[in-house]
């Protein structure tokens, strides 16, 4: 993915996406833009979601702590 590939996102859309990532031992990991190449297309990864990180994080400190861990294990399944 490039800024080519995106060209309806702003720059500042752009590097807010997060890539989230499960190794097959359990290990999760968020990647950035530049970053998830090391993981996309990788046997040893699964892709979980991508998201608007500030987005999210918002929302998540607007819900209370169940919606947050109800939340989180939407995103983990």
């Amino acid at each position: 993915m490039s800024r080519e590939t995106l060209p309806y996102m702003t720059d500042e859309q752009i590097h807010q996406v997060a890539f989230v990532y499960r190794s097959k031992k359990g290990c999760i990991k968020v990647a950035n833009l530049l970053d998830y190449k090391n993981y996309d297309g990788n046997p040893e990864w699964e892709h979980l979601a991508s998201l608007d990180s500030h987005r999210w994080i918002e929302c998540l400190l607007r819900s209370s702590q169940k919606q947050q861990r109800e939340q989180i294990r939407t995103i983990l399944k």
